[in-house]
């Protein structure tokens, strides 16, 4: 690099720093003064070890640059006696061939830079732009370090502060990568029961509640173990024996490189709420229980053909895969499969023969009668009963009504109700038919897999026939 490069970059470098420099000659001192003052902000003098030294105990200074045989203090002792009070100081030293005595102490004091008497132009240059650029980038790092610890304290704080309002306001736990218990605060205690030491020492399974099947589990913790977020609803068990629900959200808290160093969980008491939702649910439920057990008397049916549809539908649903609102949706919308039926006149309704043509399609138009009552609603529940009022006479391979759907096209919430009311409706005597007996109606499903019912759904019924039938018997008419 050429000089006036050098000296750009030295002075850029030099900006703001304090120099102390020590000659005991005048003239050198005067003059080299004059040169250092070019470059850095302030440079002050001493003309032998004991005045550097002095000065040195009343101000600061980035670097210190001395001769060594000086009258009354020499360069050695001086600096001996600045490393005692800073370690760290940069010192550059003049000296002459006949100092060369005192450069192993110098050294052993930490000094590293010596610019040799008579002083060269470019050879001091180039000694103070090293040293400079070194007091430059420690002054940086400096900063930075103080900059960056003001700032974790600052977040530090912060983070006190956000951990406070959170213990305050939502259960709180922590967990290793084995799943045990580590942290639990005050709200997990007060809601649960448990006190910290319980929980850290049992675990999960004190609070488990019995209706939460371990799959539900199983689930939850690959989910978290594919470093994945969690979220659900959670029924646990205090320690008097009632339950709490949560609504919990569990994090995967991952290191630097992405792997898992522990899990919390943040969880609100959502269990006033629940049983509200709950409370809802079940007079929802009941009403169109009785809605579609009113629209089963019309056609002379009993109100356990509508309570045994429900429940064979559930069942499939949870078999099938469905989750479990879904299963609600479809146990609780089921009864209203027939509700058409009151658009239906009786002398149709209550033929006791076959129907002719005209006739048929008259009685399929319930399938649509139904939807249009329930289609305008915006509740889940009542759009789901709309489905399934319209598409539960749709048949797998399209032959069915009212709009000949196929497959897939067919909603589940039909394809399921399809099949739970024909397994009942085969066995119930009807005006129109006697009760057929269980071989008969099984036989029936199977002939009619792939045609009129999901063969999936058909090959489910047939592995859990044996629940079907004890449902059939526990409703019997």
């Amino acid at each position: 690099m050429h000089v006036k490069d050098i000296l750009k970059k030295l002075t850029l470098y030099a900006e703001g720093m304090r120099v102390l420099y020590v000659e005991d000659e005048e003239l050198i001192r005067e003059n080299t003064a004059m040169l250092f003052s070019s470059i850095f902000s302030v440079v002050e003098t001493a003309s032998n070890g004991k005045e550097g030294l002095a000065l040195y105990q009343e101000k600061s200074y980035d670097l210190v640059i001395t001769d060594i045989l000086m009258p009354e203090m020499n360069g050695v002792a001086m600096i001996q006696k600045i490393k005692e009070i800073d370690p760290l100081q940069s010192v550059i030293v003049t000296s002459a061939c006949e100092d060369s005595s005192y450069l192993l102490e110098l050294i052993n004091n930490g000094v590293a830079q010596f610019i040799l008497k008579p002083m060269k132009t470019d050879n001091m240059i180039q000694t103070l732009y090293t040293v400079s650029q070194n007091i430059y980038n420690a002054r940086k790092v400096e900063e930075f370090t103080a900059h960056l610890k003001q700032d974790l304290i600052h977040q530090s704080t912060l983070l006190e502060q956000y951990k406070e309002i959170v213990d305050v306001s939502m259960i709180v736990s922590k967990t290793d990568l084995q799943g045990n218990i580590t942290y639990v605060n005050d709200a997990f205690c007060n809601t649960s029961g448990y006190g910290k030491d319980d929980m850290i020492r049992y675990g999960h399974n004190i609070i488990r509640h019995e209706e939460t099947p371990p799959h539900f589990y199983e689930h939850l913790w690959q989910t978290i173990l594919d470093k994945k977020i969690w979220h659900g609803t959670i029924k646990n068990l205090k320690k008097d024996g009632t339950h709490y629900i949560t609504d919990t959200t569990i994090k995967p808290i991952l290191d630097e490189f992405g792997h898992i160093l522990e899990f919390i969980s943040i969880s609100y008491d959502v269990t006033q709420m629940h049983n509200l939702n709950e409370e809802i649910w079940n007079t929802q439920h009941e009403m169109l229980n009785l809605l579609g057990e009113i629209g089963e008397t019309r056609s002379n049916e009993t109100g356990n053909h509508v309570r045994r549809v429900s429940k064979y539908s559930r069942l499939l649903a949870e078999l099938y895969g469905l989750n479990d609102e879904d299963a609600t949706l479809i146990y609780s919308a089921s009864p209203m499969h027939d509700i058409g039926k009151i658009g239906i006149p009786d002398s149709i309704l209550l033929k006791p023969g076959k129907l002719d043509p005209e006739e048929y399609n008259i009685m399929k138009k319930h399938s649509s009668i139904g939807y249009d009552i329930l289609k305008n609603s915006k509740r889940p529940l009542l759009q789901a009963a709309a489905i399934i009022a319209r598409e539960h006479h749709e048949k797998w391979d399209g032959s069915g009504y009212p709009r000949a759907l196929s497959r897939e096209d067919i909603h589940i919430y039909g394809r399921i109700t399809a099949l739970a009311d024909v397994f009942d409706a085969l066995s119930c005597v009807r005006v129109y038919k006697k009760a057929w007996p269980m071989e008969q109606i099984i036989e029936y499903i199977v002939n009619e897999r792939a045609k009129h019912f999901d063969p999936d759904l058909v090959d489910i019924f047939m592995a859990n026939i044996d629940t079907f039938i004890a449902i059939s018997k526990e409703f019997t008419d």
